[in-house]
């Protein structure tokens, strides 16, 4: 039992150590990049300790603190070692049991987005715990005392998490040159086109997080007065489309078609236009937000602009060279690895905003591109 609880913690120790690094770094693990859920909790609030130091990184601390005492256990001839060792299994494995509960309950019950490097990193700790335990001598009362201890202290990780203030930490950088912007006169507009600011959001139709940045642009251009206008520039996260995603990215499957039916609904009706890219943003009465299909936005944008035409207007090269302008935009700014998105861009500066409120996103307008 101990030696399968050891193999069971390294596995999970590998895992916690690429999430720490994915934390720091921004180093994209395969599945977990840009717009992806892990992506967003990996990097988000409570993926932290004290907004500074990572989970991740403590629960790597705790494996190996894990996997040294099991050691002891295989290792040493002396029975206080022992006793101590096997104490500390146990408070180690409450921990990871406590902070299994807490960190799954938050994907489901706060988040509503499930990551899947966290959650196999939980299973492997759920799963070496209970080995451990049933591979350690019976402890009554004490072994008992020492599991809830352990649990004690992911409580007490769980209350320093809900009492630390979320600031969140966005991405941006600056080019040497004015980068090439799409313009309030190709592609649709939130707001003004004739704006004093006009900056071009990059958008994924299946991004949690672009989903939820659509929604605060009319507030936030009506707090500017109407000097800030979005230029709507949906940027598919699919290699099929788009040249600098990795050819490995399959979570955006649909992407490229309905950027294109997008774009297409825009050219053939601009009144339609706003009716469809809400409906495509839109939550619907079974839960969280969650992506449109191909074939329903297919069917939702020949109604809007009819069938023929609609089918006639996406073989047009003006859909192919708007994605490739896009496309091209999202490269430049693509600095150090970075592909998130949404993603702002005004004059030669970029921003990838890490917030859910009008608040956060006048802010970081304001900082990165002097829009007060």
């Amino acid at each position: 039992m101990l030696f399968a609880a050891a193999l069971t913690g390294v596995a999970a120790l590998v895992l916690c150590i690429l999430m720490s690094v994915h934390t720091l770094q921004g180093v994209t693990l395969a599945g977990c990049g840009a717009g992806a859920p892990c992506d967003d909790l990996m990097t988000g609030r409570w993926s932290k300790l004290f907004g500074l130091f990572p989970v991740s990184a403590l629960a790597a601390g705790v494996y190996l603190a894990f996997l040294f005492c099991i050691a002891c256990l295989f290792l040493s001839k002396d029975a206080g070692i022992k006793d101590t060792a096997s104490l500390a299994v146990r408070i180690l494995a409450g921990a990871v049991l406590g902070s299994a509960v807490w960190f799954i309950g938050l994907q489901f019950f706060a988040e509503g987005e499930i990551c899947r490097y966290c959650m196999a990193a939980h299973g492997l700790g759920i799963l070496a715990s209970a080995l451990a335990l049933f591979g350690l001598p019976r402890a009554g009362g004490r072994g008992v005392r020492s599991l809830c201890a352990g649990a004690g202290l992911a409580l007490l990780m769980a209350v320093i998490q809900l009492l630390t203030p979320y600031e969140p930490v966005y991405q941006a950088g600056k080019m040497e040159e004015p980068l090439p912007l799409i313009g309030a006169a190709v592609n649709p507009v939130v707001g003004n086109p004739d704006a004093e600011y006009v900056v071009d959001l990059l958008y994924d139709y299946q991004c949690s997080h672009c989903q939820r940045i659509h929604g605060l642009l009319e507030e936030v251009s009506d707090a500017f007065g109407g000097r800030v206008a979005f230029v709507l520039c949906p940027c598919p996260l699919s290699p099929r489309c788009n040249p600098y995603v990795p050819r490995d990215e399959t979570r955006f499957e649909g992407s490229c078609e309905l950027a294109r039916l997008a774009l297409a609904v825009y050219h053939l009706d601009p009144e339609a236009f706003p009716a469809f890219d809400a409906w495509l943003f839109g939550v619907g009465d079974d839960g969280p937000w969650r992506p449109r299909s191909v074939a329903d936005a297919r069917e939702r944008a020949a109604a809007a602009v009819g069938s023929g035409r609609l089918d006639s207007f996406l073989s047009e090269s003006v859909l192919a060279e708007t994605l490739r302008r896009t496309t091209d935009l999202f490269g430049r700014t693509s600095t150090q690895g970075n592909g998130g998105i949404p993603r702002l861009v005004y004059g030669n500066g970029w921003a990838v905003p890490a917030t859910d409120t009008a608040e956060g996103l006048e802010r970081i307008l304001a900082d990165e591109f002097g829009i007060n």
